[in-house]
């Protein structure tokens, strides 16, 4: 355990060599205030340890443990400091170690940093106080923050990281972004008990959105501005107005017209299952929102839709996806209001198989009554069933089915039409294509 607080440094004599390598890193770090010895970082020792452990702990890397060494007036970073000492940090050193990190890249994304431009970033760059990010038509970017904010940047976009202090646990975490322009989605999570709260705010053309803990998106465009909480609530200002939103809400803010409050659309209703295994050949399908114009459909590899792998607007309430790679996948939709506001979303994880062009399925069905036999011959693997009342209505009921050459009954009702068509499940995420239809006339 260390504790930070101002007091005196293990060594404060020859500091001269020190003073110097604190001027440069102020330089590089473009620190504008004195390296006073109240702007330093001070750990009290509370277990033995190295120089080099105290420096790796507090700043997350032991490069610049040399250089604080000698700013202490200890010859060597293997020096162990004893319970009681304090080691003294310049504040360059652990301006320099707040930052935040890029988690996900994809597609065309510029990093200017402090007028470099870095292009483009990649995953575990990192991200300081003066960083501006800008996607291309198809980029996607996601940054994570020490304090467990992140956000995520869609295509068209830029945000710009106007102020970032989160290293002291002591004191609230300052995090203020500007976006102007595209949308960027933000996750704050709270901090634990008893520690200062996050202070997390995203400012516009025309509004400014604060939060401490909370899921919610800022779209921007030219002339207007958009808020949409998904989670918690956001402390809203526009023109002269203040609002609370709440999960649902969201705000447009425009040139020359009162800011104005919404609900957003609800979640839909999807007509899939989690764990559904999905192939190309599946149709992902949910119900219509009365008030949606569009519907936006997310594929992912993270349930937090961090790592999109497409993102697509649909007019219609199905989707058959085609992805490049079997595994788990999440899917969200939600649906989009005349407004341009983006709704609630469900999500849902899916199993994506790919399909062996060499295996066909055959079935032969029998019935008796209210009794239908199936059977598939010389297959002893597992076969997934699905059937349905209409050649191109909803599945009734879905199974799979364990050695189906012994065959199975079920129970059908003779007076409706039934309608069967199965795939073989060759692995967790390979089957077969689908069966011809097979259908069953009613019986009056």
């Amino acid at each position: 355990m260390k504790q930070r607080e101002q007091g005196v440094p293990f060594k404060t004599k020859s500091k001269i060599a020190g003073a110097a390598c604190v001027i440069a890193m102020a330089a590089l770090f473009s620190v504008e205030t004195a390296n006073t010895a109240s702007d330093d970082l001070v750990v009290e020792i509370s277990e033995a340890q190295t120089v080099k452990q105290v420096v790796e702990n507090e700043l997350n890397s032991s490069r610049f443990a040399d250089q604080i060494a000698a700013y202490n007036g200890i010859e060597s970073i293997s020096t162990i400091l004893p319970v009681g000492a304090s080691l003294q940090i310049p504040r360059p050193y652990f301006d320099g170690s707040n930052f935040g990190r890029v988690a996900f890249v994809k597609g065309s994304v510029v990093h200017t940093q402090r007028d470099l431009v870095v292009n483009p970033p990649s995953k575990g760059s990192m991200v300081f106080r003066g960083d501006i990010f800008t996607t291309g038509p198809d980029g996607f970017i996601s940054l994570n923050f020490n304090s467990g904010a992140s956000i995520n940047l869609q295509p068209d976009s830029r945000v710009s990281v106007v102020n970032l202090d989160c290293i002291d646990e002591t004191v609230k975490c300052v995090i203020a972004l500007n976006a102007d322009r595209g949308e960027i989605q933000s996750d704050i999570t709270p901090r634990p008990d008893g520690q200062p709260p996050v202070q997390f705010s995203v400012d516009t053309p025309f509004l400014s959105a604060a939060v401490r803990g909370t899921a919610f998106y800022v779209n921007v465009e030219e002339g207007a501005d958009r808020i949409g909480v998904t989670q918690g609530s956001v402390a809203a200002a526009a023109g002269n107005a203040d609002n609370e939103l709440a999960r649902g809400e969201g705000l447009l803010a425009a040139a020359g017209v009162e800011p104005s409050v919404v609900d957003l659309l609800t979640p839909p209703e999807v007509l899939f299952e989690t764990d559904a295994l999905i192939s190309r050949e599946d149709l992902l399908s949910w119900v219509p929102i009365d008030e949606a114009n569009q519907y936006r459909f997310t594929v992912a590899s993270d349930e937090a839709l961090a790592q999109p792998i497409s993102v697509q607007r649909l007019q219609g309430n199905s989707l058959s996806p085609e992805l490049s790679a079997p595994g788990d996948y999440y899917v969200s939709v939600s649906g989009i209001d005349a407004g341009e506001f983006i709704g609630l979303a469900t999500t849902q994880r899916i199993k994506y198989a790919s399909i062996d062009d060499n295996e066909s399925v055959e079935l032969q069905l029998e019935r008796s009554g209210d009794r239908v036999s199936i059977t598939v011959p010389d297959y002893d693997g597992n076969l997934e069933l699905q059937i349905s009342n209409s050649i191109d209505g909803k599945v009734v009921d879905r199974m799979t089915i364990d050695n189906p050459a012994e065959g199975i009954s079920l129970e059908l009702e003779r007076e409706k039409d039934w309608f069967f068509q199965a795939r073989k499940v060759l692995g967790e995420y390979s089957v077969s294509g689908y069966s011809n239809q097979y259908f069953l006339e009613a019986i009056e």
